[in-house]
C-alpha cells in the first residue's frame, strides 16, 4: 500500500509529463530546434517515476518480515551455488521466488530471498521451479556501509532480491517437482558436463579460471584474482562486455572469410549472441553485458561516428529507464564509460596512432586500451583507488593470449557434442596457453610502479574532468570557449586569481583531526588521522571461522579512501579475531612503522598475524604497558591499564585501554574491557568527550560507574547487524541514556568520523 507522500508524488509527477508531452508535440511540429530538451526531460520524469516504484516496498514483500523466524514457501528461480569449505561441508546458496510465509497464519508475499543451506553431501538438491518450504530467519542483505564499496543490497535489488533466509543444516523440503522444461536448468547442465570434462584432462584450478572467463563465476585463486586486479584485466575473468565484443569480433570476421553476406552474419552474430548469453545464465548482469558488448561492435563499424553516438546515448536511457538503480551500479558505470571511449574516442586516438606506422593490430589494442581507461578513469580511482601502469602491457600482451583462449574454450565446447577427442586436445591447448597468460601476469605485477596509488577524485573534480574530455573532444566548444576567454580578458584574469587564492588558501588551511569509527561488521576498527596526515589504526576488526579477508576487502580500501598507504601506528587492543583478524593483510600490503599491542602470549598473536614467532615485526612489537605513551604533532596517546590486574581469565581482560588527548577534546578506547577491569581505572583521569564503548556494547562493560567517571558527550558503538551475542545489551543503552550522552552505532550510522580542532567537533556518518 502507497503512502500518501509517496501518491502524491505520483500525481505530481504524472501531471508534470503530460504537461512536458504536450508541449514536446507542439514544438516537435512547430520544428524548434530544442525541442530535444523537452524530450530529455520527459526521460528524465519517467525515470524518477520509475525510480519510485522500483525503491517502494509493498506491505507483502518479504522485507518486512526482517529479523523474524518463519516457514517459507516459494519457488527455485536459479540453479543453487556450490561452494565447499576446509571440513567438507557444502554451502548451498539458492534464489527462492517467495509465495507465503507461516507465523501464526499464512500470509502471501511477493519478493525473492538468498536461501542458505549447509550439507554435508549433495543429495535432495532442490532444482529450478521446484516448490520448497523451509524455517529460518529473515534478514536483510547486509554491507559494510563505508565509502568506496560496491552496494552489494542495491545489486541485489537489481535482480528483485530484498533479504537473506538462513535454514543452516536444516532439511530443506521439497513440496512439489517441477516436471516442465527449464532452459536455465538445461544450460546448468550442460555447463557442469563441460567443466566435468575439463576436469578430466587439466588441473581443477585451471578448468575453474577457464570456465569462469567462459560462463562466469569466481572459483579462482586469491593470488590470481590479485594479480589479475593489479594489471587491470580482471574483467576478462567473468563475463562481460570484452567477452561479447570479442565474441562478436570473432564471428563477424570468420563471416567475412567464409563470404557470408552482411545481413546474414549479422542476424547470425544475433542469434549466437542470445544464445551465449542464455547459456552463461541470462541474469541482469550477463544481459546488460551483451548490450553493451553488441553496442561497441556497432559502433566500431558505423562509418557514422554520430550514428554511434547516438545509439549510445538511446540504449543508456533505456537501461536506465527499464532500472533507475543502474546508475549506481559499478559494472554499468564501467561498462558505459569504456563503451563511451571507444565510441567517441578511440577513432581519433587511431587516427594519431596511426602515424607512427605501426602494425594495424598493435595501434587498436592501444586505441581501444587508452581510451576505455581514460574515460573510465575517475570511476576506477573511485572504487580501487589504484591506476595500474601495468595495464597497458597487459593488454598488449596477456589479454590477446587470454582472447585466443576463450575463443578456443567456446569452439571445444561446441565441438565437445561431436568430437570429444579434438576437445581434449583444445583443452590442452587451453590450458598451456593459461599457463603462459598466469605467469607473464605475475611478472608484470613485480615491474616497478605496477600499479599506482590514486586518491579518489570528488563530485566537483569528476565534472571538471569530464567536461574538459567534453570541450577537447568538440572543436566547436573549444572555439567558442576560445572567443569568450578573448572577449572577456579581464574576467578571465579575476576568475584565474581568485581560484589560485582559494587553492592556495585550501591548502595552507589548518587540517581537522580525523577519528573514523569504520563499519567492519561485529568487531572493531578506529582509524586516526592527525592534521598533518600521520595516521593511526586501533583494530581492524574480523570474523572468527570465516573466509572473509576483512583486511583486504574493507579495512584497506577505507584506508586508501582517504589517502593512507602507510601507518605510523597499528595498535591491536588485544588478539581476538573480532579486533585483530585484518591486520595481517595491512601487514603484508602496506608499511606499519610501530605494532603496538598487548601483554599476551606472542603464539596468539603469531596465529592470529599469520606470522612465524621468530618474525622481526612480532619481535619489534611494542607490548604497550601502563602509562606506554606517545605524541604525534599536538595529540598524546597514552595507555592506562594497570599492570596489576588481578584475575585475567580471557583476552578480553587484557584489553588496551588508550586515551587520546588534543586539547581540550578527548577520546577512550577501550577495546573489550569487562567491567572486573574497569574499577582499576575508576582512580585515573578517565573522563573523555567521546568513548568507545567497550566490547560493542556488552552487559558484561560498561557499569554505571564507569561511565559516569567517563560521562562522555558521545558514545560510540561498533557493533554488526543481527550479531549473535545481542550487543548492544538494553542494560548498556539505559545506563548511557541516563547520562547526557548522545549514542552512536556502526550497524544503525555505518562509518562514523569525528573532526575536531581539539576545542570544538563536528561529525558526519556515512548513512545519514
Amino acid at each position: 500500500m502507497k503512502t500518501p507522500e509517496i501518491s502524491k508524488s505520483y500525481t505530481h509527477l504524472f501531471c508534470l509529463i503530460i504537461v512536458n508531452l504536450i508541449l514536446a508535440f507542439y514544438f516537435t511540429l512547430r520544428k524548434y530546434k530544442l525541442t530535444f530538451l523537452l524530450y530529455l526531460i520527459l526521460f528524465f520524469l519517467l525515470g524518477v517515476m520509475r525510480y519510485l516504484s522500483f525503491t517502494f516496498i509493498a506491505d507483502d514483500n518479504i522485507k518486512n518480515y526482517d529479523n523474524q523466524e518463519i516457514t517459507l514457501t516459494g519457488i527455485i528461480c536459479q540453479m543453487p551455488k556450490i561452494r565447499q569449505d576446509s571440513a567438507g561441508i557444502y554451502h548451498l546458496t539458492y534464489v527462492v521466488d517467495t509465495k507465503s510465509i507461516k507465523q501464526k497464519e499464512e500470509k502471501t508475499t511477493t519478493g525473492k530471498v538468498y536461501l542458505y543451506q549447509k550439507q554435508k553431501n549433495l543429495d535432495n538438491l532442490a532444482k529450478i521451479n521446484d516448490t520448497i518450504s523451509a524455517t529460518g530467519t529473515i534478514r536483510l542483505i547486509q554491507n559494510y556501509h563505508n565509502p568506496n564499496l560496491v552496494d552489494r543490497e542495491l545489486s541485489a535489488q537489481e535482480e528483485g532480491i530484498y533479504a537473506t533466509f538462513s535454514i543452516g543444516k536444516q532439511n530443506l523440503k521439497i513440496l512439489n517437482t517441477s516436471d516442465k522444461f527449464s532452459l536455465q536448468e538445461f544450460c546448468y547442465q550442460i555447463e557442469q558436463s563441460f567443466l566435468q570434462s575439463m576436469y578430466q584432462t587439466m588441473p581443477e584450478n585451471d578448468a575453474n579460471m577457464i570456465f569462469a572467463m567462459l560462463f562466469g563465476g569466481y572459483n579462482i585463486e586469491k593470488d590470481i584474482l590479485e594479480a589479475y586486479s593489479i594489471t587491470g584485466i580482471i574483467h576478462i575473468l567473468s563475463v562481460s562486455g570484452s567477452h561479447i565484443s570479442l565474441i562478436s569480433l570473432f564471428l563477424l570476421s570468420l563471416g567475412k572469410f567464409l563470404h557470408l553476406p552482411r545481413f546474414f552474419n549479422l542476424i547470425l552474430l544475433l542469434i549466437l549472441i542470445i544464445f551465449y548469453t542464455i547459456l552463461c545464465g541470462a541474469s541482469v548482469p550477463v544481459m546488460r553485458a551483451s548490450i553493451m558488448g553488441l553496442l561497441s561492435i556497432i559502433a566500431l563499424y558505423l562509418e557514422e561516428k554520430s550514428t554511434a553516438q547516438h545509439l549510445l546515448s538511446i540504449i543508456a536511457l533505456i537501461l536506465l529507464l527499464f532500472d533507475p538503480l543502474l546508475l549506481f551500479n559499478i559494472s554499468f558505470q564501467l561498462s558505459f564509460a569504456s563503451t563511451s571511449g571507444l565510441v567517441y574516442l578511440m577513432p581519433i586516438l587511431r587516427s594519431k596512432l596511426n602515424k607512427l606506422k605501426l602494425p594495424s593490430l598493435l595501434i587498436d589494442n592501444l586505441a581501444l586500451t587508452m581510451s576505455a581507461q581514460i574515460f573510465a578513469f575517475p570511476i576506477i580511482i573511485w572504487y580501487f583507488t589504484s591506476l595500474s601502469l601495468s595495464s597497458l602491457l597487459a593488454n598488449l600482451i596477456i589479454i590477446p593470449l587470454l582472447e585466443i583462449l576463450i575463443i578456443l574454450g567456446l569452439i571445444a565446447f561446441i565441438l565437445g557434442f561431436i568430437f570429444p577427442f579434438i576437445t581434449k586436445i583444445l583443452f590442452i591447448f587451453a590450458s598451456l596457453i593459461l599457463s603462459i597468460s598466469n605467469e607473464a601476469t605475475f611478472l608484470l605485477t613485480k615491474i616497478p610502479f605496477a600499479s599506482i596509488y590514486v586518491p579518489p577524485l570528488d563530485f566537483p573534480a569528476i565534472l571538471i574532468y569530464y567536461s574538459l574530455i567534453f570541450i577537447t573532444l568538440n572543436i566547436k566548444i573549444r572555439k567558442y570557449l576560445y572567443l569568450l576567454l578573448q572577449k572577456y580578458k579581464f574576467i578571465t584574469y579575476i576568475c584565474s586569481i581568485s581560484l589560485i587564492i582559494f587553492s592556495c588558501y585550501f591548502m595552507i588551511k589548518p587540517s581537522p583531526l580525523q577519528i573514523h569509527f569504520i563499519d567492519v561488521g561485529q568487531g572493531d576498527a578506529c582509524l586516526i588521522i592527525t592534521p598533518h596526515q600521520h595516521s593511526i589504526l586501533i583494530d581492524t576488526g574480523g570474523s572468527i571461522n570465516s573466509d572473509f579477508d576483512i583486511g583486504s576487502y574493507v579495512d584497506l580500501p577505507y584506508l586508501h579512501h582517504y589517502g593512507i598507504n602507510k601507518l605510523d601506528y597499528l595498535i591491536l587492543s588485544h588478539a581476538d579475531a573480532d579486533h585483530s583478524g585484518g591486520a595481517s593483510s595491512i601487514l603484508q600490503k602496506i608499511p606499519v612503522n610501530h605494532l603496538i599491542i598487548t601483554d599476551e602470549d606472542k603464539d596468539l598473536y603469531a596465529k592470529i598475524l599469520k606470522l612465524p614467532l621468530n618474525n622481526p615485526l612480532l619481535a619489534k612489537a611494542i607490548v604497550a604497558k601502563e602509562n606506554t605513551a606517545f605524541n604525534l604533532e599536538d595529540i598524546h596517546f597514552q595507555f592506562l591499564q594497570n599492570d596489576e590486574k588481578e584475575n585475567l581469565k580471557s583476552s578480553n581482560d587484557s584489553s588496551n585501554v588508550l586515551k587520546l588527548t588534543y586539547h581540550n577534546f578527548s577520546v577512550l578506547f577501550t577495546g573489550d574491557l569487562p567491567q572486573t577491569q574497569e574499577k582499576y581505572l575508576l582512580n585515573k583521569n578517565i573522563a573523555s568527550t567521546i568513548l568507545k564503548v567497550a566490547h560493542h556494547g556488552s552487559k558484561t562493560s560498561s557499569s554505571q560507574e564507569f561511565l559516569e567517571h567517563v560521562r562522555p558527550q558521545l558514545a560510540i558503538i561498533s557493533v554488526g547487524k543481527y550479531n549473535s551475542f545481542g550487543h548492544p545489551s538494553k542494560e548498556v543503552l539505559d545506563r548511557l541514556n541516563n547520562l547526557p550522552t548522545k549514542i552512536l552505532r556502526t550497524d544503525e550510522k555505518g562509518a562514523i568520523v569525528i573532526y575536531t580542532d581539539g576545542y570544538n567537533y563536528s561529525l558526519k556518518t556515512f548513512l545519514n
